[in-house]
């Protein structure tokens, strides 16, 4: 792990409440899914061991207008089928972000932000709100963790203007993402400004460029596990011999979990990415642990128990 020192202490505290509501524009106020509790109000509180993990939905990922966005050559629309058997119609899914509270507050991915994309598709803004409600701001943040550097986790990054909205936090992410997506410029012309704010972090000394399976914070261990991009990452959080494992996008949905055949268009490397689902279904089956990623549906966190999904919601 190689990391570039800087204080990350040079935020007022006072001002901490910077990114607030009345400073964003808030696409989900008046839209018909800026009250659903399966993704734009889905939170949840997951004990681990003595410690308790809080979840939040960024807003929300529709797949009515990519149904083949996740499945297999023979059932394209696996996902989408899934999640509309399940009750759960029109099918979409949350944009999960969690927080790791203790020593260093740890937020795990950072949402899509205040705005809308894919015509409607995917709309974030909900991160500030869910913080304040478990008593945190974006000032209380230490590390922001980084699964990789797609726009529905990197979103509050930057303000519109590719400031850093995170001022005493260090990002940390796998640096084989940061030379695919920060070094080569493969990020969208929408996401330009969270680009400049990572620049900006990196000449402060305030992002860590990781290239292996790292301790990151206490009770927080970075993982690789590239496919869905060349740098993605895990994170597995223990505390009292318990643990629990953040997916990331690396599984989308429970069903990945037990049918690794299952993989999103949007993964970089479709044969890396499904060696990575079973390297860590066979993990979990064989060590146990809570799993959940940034998109299953209602922020469900659960267990593998003999090759099968066993859902612990945990509370709301």
């Amino acid at each position: 792990m190689n990391r570039h020192a800087g204080d990350a202490r040079d935020g007022d505290s006072s001002e901490s409440d910077h990114v607030g509501q009345h400073a964003h524009p808030q696409p989900l106020a008046h839209h018909p899914l800026g009250g659903d509790p399966f993704t734009t109000l889905a939170t949840m509180r997951l004990p681990v061991g003595t410690r308790t993990l809080l979840g939040m939905s960024d807003g929300f990922f529709s797949l009515e207008t990519v149904p083949r966005f996740l499945g297999t050559p023979d059932n394209p629309t696996a996902l989408h089928d899934d999640l509309v058997a399940s009750g759960i119609s029109p099918a979409r899914m949350p944009i999960g972000c969690f927080l790791w509270p203790g020593e260093k507050n740890v937020l795990i991915d950072a949402g899509y932000g205040p705005r809308i994309g894919g015509s409607g598709a995917m709309i974030g803004g909900q991160l500030p709100a869910h913080l304040r409600h478990f008593g945190f701001s974006f000032d209380d943040i230490d590390v922001v963790a980084l699964s990789h550097l797609h726009a529905d986790h990197t979103g509050w990054i930057a303000d519109q203007h590719g400031e850093p909205l995170f001022r005493n936090a260090q990002v940390v992410l796998g640096r084989a993402d940061w030379d695919y997506f920060v070094v080569s410029d493969r990020l969208k012309a929408s996401a330009a400004h969270v680009r400049q704010a990572l620049v900006t972090m990196a000449e402060q000394g305030r992002v860590t460029l990781v290239d292996e399976d790292v301790t990151i914070a206490p009770g927080v261990r970075l993982v690789g596990g590239p496919g869905h991009t060349p740098g993605h990452s895990l994170y597995v959080l223990e505390a009292d011999g318990d643990r629990a494992i953040l997916f990331g996008d690396a599984i989308y949905c429970p069903a990945q979990l037990t049918d690794t055949d299952w993989a999103a268009s949007s993964d970089v490397d479709p044969v890396a990415a499904k060696r990575t689902r079973e390297a860590y279904l066979r993990e979990l089956d064989q060590n146990g642990g809570l799993a959940v990623g940034c998109h299953f549906p209602g922020l469900r966190a659960g267990r593998v128990l003999s090759g099968a999904w066993q859902s612990e919601r945990g509370q709301q």
